[in-house]
């Protein structure tokens, strides 16, 4: 299968995409945005969005990772792309990913589905500070205290489960 010229550095033709994610898994980054509380309280922050074959659900922020670009460069991008220039990430050098999670584009018991892709998502806690401002694929933006979450329909992709597990982890290094 012969790749067409990609028409902006690292990103591919519709074409080209559709056919990729139709034969490999997708690297990818989901990004659990956190707020620390006085008295040791943590929000995390969710975006709504389509969800295809679900409509409009809570979920990471996150997207596939480029060519040649580091996990850093992957979360900042996607940060921006979906809450604008006026975020500030508080991220180590090199942030190593909370939890590993895997996708299927077909349904499996007790797993998470996407139906466009089989993608396996590097889970990285992100604290963040300034002003969250929804666009591209995000249609609103909200702070969630992490004890006490919208039930599981509400959110896209299965992605209630990687949340409370990526809480539980935060908690436990804590």
């Amino acid at each position: 299968m012969g790749l067409a010229v990609a028409h902006k550095k690292g990103w591919l033709p519709d074409k080209d995409w559709t056919a990729i994610q139709r034969l490999v898994p997708i690297p990818c980054v989901d990004l659990l945005l956190t707020r620390r509380l006085p008295g040791g309280g943590l929000d995390v922050g969710l975006i709504l969005r389509e969800a295809p074959l679900e409509g409009q659900r809570w979920c990471l922020v996150g997207g596939r990772v480029l060519l040649n670009e580091s996990s850093r460069e992957a979360i900042k991008r996607q940060i921006f792309e979906t809450l604008g220039r006026g975020v500030r990430c508080i991220l180590p050098r090199k942030p190593e990913p909370l939890l590993v999670a895997e996708y299927f584009s077909v349904k499996r018991p007790r797993s998470l589905f996407d139906p466009r892709q089989h993608a396996i998502a590097l889970t990285f806690s992100v604290e963040v500070k300034g002003t969250m401002k929804a666009q591209g694929e995000a249609l609103d933006f909200r702070w969630f205290d992490s004890q006490s979450l919208l039930p599981s329909a509400s959110f896209g992709f299965g992605q209630k489960k990687v949340v409370q597990e990526c809480i539980r982890r935060l908690l436990d290094l804590n």
